[in-house]
């Protein structure tokens, strides 16, 4: 039997390289439906060819997104602001900006992001190499914006949740 400490060295190993690979460039635009010409049903065929980044990308936008609609829906039913919502909506952005508007304007899913904590990396490199985007004072703005945003928005929901009002009842914010 391994030793404690090389059974969590290989397991941080493949957590840290394991990965949601992106099709390859050839398949272009295609969505890599399960049951389409590329897998024809072959659920291993259609893993290998990139199907399920497809899936897990087109899913998990449209899922992200509907989560915010539900925040301002939340925020209306109760009659508070949607800062929750708002605060969410710049991580979104970015998501849908780097899964699918980039690798639309490129020449196919490719030139999307993988999945992984390793494949954010090479992406970052790759992505460095191309456009030099570190160096973009407009870059750097927009994500100063969005994590300032994102901060000031997190900080005051919490004050406004751990907030006590005085108001005779004993009411607060629940």
């Amino acid at each position: 039997m391994a030793p404690v400490g090389n059974v969590s060295r290989t397991f941080l190993k493949r957590i840290l390289t394991a990965a949601v690979s992106n099709p390859a460039n050839s398949l272009a635009h295609s969505l890599l439906l399960l049951w389409g010409p590329e897998a024809q049903g072959d659920f291993t065929r259609w893993c290998q060819l990139g199907g399920l980044w497809t899936f897990v990308a087109l899913h998990g936008a449209f899922g992200l997104i509907g989560f915010m609609l539900r925040q301002f829906e939340l925020a209306r039913s109760v009659q508070l602001r949607p800062y929750n919502a708002i605060a969410f909506s710049g991580p979104i952005v970015v998501f849908v900006y780097v899964f699918l508007i980039y690798p639309l304007g490129q020449s196919g899913w490719f030139f999307a992001l993988s999945f992984g904590v390793a494949a954010i990396f090479r992406f970052i490199l790759f992505f460095q190499g191309f456009h030099n985007w570190t160096l973009n004072p407009f870059h750097m703005m927009g994500v100063a914006g969005v994590l300032g945003a994102a901060l000031l928005c997190a900080i005051h929901g919490a004050t406004v949740e751990n907030t006590l009002f005085e108001d005779g009842d004993g009411a607060n914010t629940f």
